[in-house]
């Protein structure tokens, strides 16, 4: 797997870092993993066609998260001219929840009236379910519960790319971790603790718990940003390129 973050920043751009968002090629497919409001932006100062994109996997219905679907529907419409059905997977209710974020950002457009068909996959809490060429695991992750938030692994023949999603605490870390070549974990704060996100001192606690080959942080807030200096573990950067 080639995978470009192209987002790793928080709800509120924190050090003017994009929203999370994840393009991730196999030989046989492209994806993106989350696509938040400033994802649009983000594909185009890397010179992304919109085109290239087979599916999207939302792990949770947050702005940040997957607050950039209407843009991307509409570049692709008018701006690719896009023909081929675009796949989007998601926690339950993912059709009407992009359909309402279409239909509230912009009126009149009308998702089955595109120039090419939107398919939705809903994955479940524990399931695994085929996306394309992709395998993907779900699950329940401790973020607000509105949000239905999930992690994810996303598997393509022997290699393995594990998701947090937005989190606190859980042990289903370590099942979503397990065995993976990659683990992109989220990392809002340096030490602050709140049940709905993660902080560096935790993980560094649990990092020898996580049975992941590299473990890579994201989402990262303004304390993340302000304490840089005195973290060891690895941390994205937007526009990061790495290969598992």
């Amino acid at each position: 797997m080639w995978i470009q973050f192209l987002g790793t920043g928080d709800a509120f751009c924190s050090g003017g870092r994009f929203q999370t968002c994840f393009l991730v090629k196999v030989p046989d497919y492209c994806f993106l993993i989350d696509c938040g409001a400033t994802s649009l932006l983000a594909m185009k100062q890397s010179n992304i066609d919109s085109n290239l994109i087979d599916g999207i996997i939302i792990s949770h219905f947050h702005g940040d998260h997957f607050g950039g679907l209407p843009y991307f529907l509409l570049d692709a419409n008018f701006s690719g001219k896009r023909k081929r059905a675009l796949t989007i997977a998601g926690p339950p209710g993912v059709a009407v929840r992009v359909e309402e974020l279409l239909v509230t950002s912009y009126p009149t457009v009308d998702i089955d009236h595109l120039t090419f068909a939107v398919e939705f996959i809903e994955f479940r809490e524990n399931q695994n379910i085929a996306m394309g060429p992709l395998q993907l695991e779900s699950f329940p992750v401790v973020h607000v519960p509105a949000s239905l938030p999930h992690g994810i692994r996303v598997n393509h023949h022997n290699t393995t790319l594990a998701f947090s999603g937005d989190t606190g605490w859980t042990d289903n870390l370590y099942k979503i971790a397990d065995s993976a070549d990659l683990l992109i974990c989220e990392c809002n704060f340096f030490s602050t603790e709140l049940p709905s996100h993660l902080n560096y001192r935790k993980i560094t606690v649990e990092r020898d718990n996580f049975n992941c080959k590299r473990i890579i942080l994201n989402h990262l807030g303004k304390e993340m940003l302000d304490n840089m200096a005195a973290c060891k573990l690895e941390c994205s950067s937007d526009g990061m390129i790495v290969e598992i």
